[in-house]
């Protein structure tokens, strides 16, 4: 053999094992942080970037398809399927699909047709992120949040960011035109909050404490932090005395907490048409699992109202129902059940669909013999796992405490968010709805088919189901979850005197 040959079978035996030592065995392996594959192949969540499973309590990816390079990969975002553009910045072009940031390929070289200058931020649907985190927190079990809460929260964190703080946290909630509500009586409360360090106030920019006040009509307080006793009283009040003790001792009394940014929201709202409470009764409620239980079941029968709307399919049933109006604030209650899989559904949950549901919701007041309605009770409280959620999203500079950039916020640049929490709690009855939530952002300091219209239709919600409650004007959506065990009738029977139900 000459020098040439073995040249060639020496570059051949490095190379070779060098390429399949980095050859991915599945898409995960790619992505900015890389995860592992899975070695089973039950499918827990899917995106655009594959099927992904979960094992020893960590994600992992399942198919062995391989993402398409492109430069986003490397910043924690996806790559894009399409190649339409939506925004340009120094790291390269972007486009937006499935609610996230994705980053164009590197084979759309092509120009692409009508492709119009990009403005500073794009604007993302709000009903897509009110979604995101019920589609992260999937996890078959009763869930509450507020959308609305959360983007005033970060809204408010927004208008002290600069550079790429700013940049990670306006690619999630982008150009959000938040809707301003006002308090009424002991209905419905909305509020917006600063809790500065007294000894710290000083050290916080002016003009950041204006825009709060002027903007977000936020109210601001001087606090010592020697406990927690002062902000959790101010939280218990903007939320109709429903959600209590919120903070803990030990965070306010960590010395380098500077400041609590707070949304805290509630309502106390009847049904604008009441159910009957001797009709309450215990009846089966269907389990995700495939076992029953016995639940608080309401009824109301032949309802013929305007206040009363459904649709039904062969996929799915939906109900709507009016709270009463509010000094001219009216929120409405829908919830979807799936006829098959309510974790699957919520995967897929997009605008589209509430909207076409919205299109063919039939008010009971149509129905010559009205409709049933059957609806279990239920009462819970959630804490999202908020920081994780949005970290997950694409927001980590914020939580960062050497890069994090609130320049607009200190002005010794010296805070970061170690921290951000979101409680919520329900309570659905059949006098009405009474629901808060408050989000915390904690900043430190660096260091079937119709049934014939001559009978009654039966609208039964006895199955796992999610839930908006949303302004009935605007669409905005203040709470939405999912309901997986209702409350239990074992537990809520001795309130009431039985009757049958049908």
């Amino acid at each position: 053999m000459n020098n040439l040959s073995l040249l060639i079978l020496g570059l051949v035996l490095i190379y070779i094992p060098a390429c399949l030592s980095k050859t991915p065995k599945c898409f995960s392996q790619l992505l900015k942080p890389s995860y592992p594959c899975c070695k089973g192949k039950r499918v827990f969540y899917t995106d655009k970037d594959g099927n992904w499973g979960i094992e020893n309590g960590k994600w992992c990816g399942i198919d062995g398809g391989v993402v398409e390079s492109c430069f986003s990969l490397t910043l924690g975002y996806p790559c894009c399927e399409s190649c339409k553009v939506l925004y340009t910045d120094k790291d390269g072009k972007w486009g937006v699909e499935n609610r996230q940031w994705c980053g164009i390929k590197d084979t759309c070289n092509k120009p692409i047709e009508n492709e119009k200058p990009a403005q500073n931020t794009t604007d993302v649907s709000n009903i897509e992120f009110d979604f995101t985190f019920l589609k992260m927190e999937n996890n078959k079990k009763n869930m509450l949040y507020s959308p609305l809460s959360i983007k005033y929260a970060l809204k408010m964190l927004e208008e002290g960011a600069s550079g790429n703080t700013y940049t990670e946290i306006n690619k999630v909630i982008a150009n959000l035109n938040l809707p301003k509500y006002s308090s009424i009586d002991k209905n419905l409360s909305f509020a917006n909050g600063l809790h500065i360090r007294d000894i710290y106030y000083n050290g916080v920019v002016e003009s950041y404490i204006n825009t709060l006040k002027e903007k977000y009509e936020a109210e601001v307080v001087k606090d010592e932090f020697k406990n927690a006793q002062k902000v959790n009283k101010w939280i218990e009040d903007k939320t109709l005395g429903i959600i209590k003790d919120m903070i803990k001792d030990e965070v306010v009394q960590n010395p380098n907490l500077a400041m609590l940014i707070i949304n805290a929201l509630a309502i106390d709202m009847e049904w604008d048409f009441q159910f009957n409470f001797d009709k309450t009764y215990g009846e089966t409620f269907y389990k995700d699992n495939g076992k029953e239980m016995t639940a608080t079941m309401m009824f109301n029968k032949e309802v013929a109202s305007p206040n009363v709307a459904y649709y039904q399919d062969d996929n799915i049933t939906a109900l709507t129902m009016n709270l009463k109006e509010y000094n001219g604030t009216q929120l409405e209650f829908m919830a979807i059940m799936p006829k098959e899989n309510l974790s699957a559904y919520v995967e897929n949950v997009s605008k589209e669909q509430i909207s076409e549901i919205d299109k063919q919701l039939k008010l009971s007041s149509d129905e010559v013999y009205g409709v049933n309605v059957k609806i279990p009770k239920f009462k819970f409280s959630y804490d999202l796992e908020l920081k994780q959620d949005l970290m997950n999203l694409g927001i980590k500079e914020a939580f960062d405490d050497k890069a994090a950039n609130f320049s607009k916020m200190a002005k010794a640049n010296d805070l970061y968010v170690s921290d951000a929490l979101h409680k919520a709690d329900i309570e659905f009855t059949e006098e009405g709805v009474k629901a808060a939530a408050v989000t915390v952002i904690i900043m430190m300091t660096k260091g079937g088919k119709l049934p014939k219209e001559t009978y009654p239709v039966d609208i039964i919600i006895n199955k796992p189901f999610m839930f908006v409650i949303r302004d009935k004007n605007t669409k905005d959506i203040w709470f939405t979850g999912t309901v997986y065990e209702p409350n239990s009738w074992e537990n809520d029977k001795k309130e009431y005197t039985p009757s049958r139900g049908f």
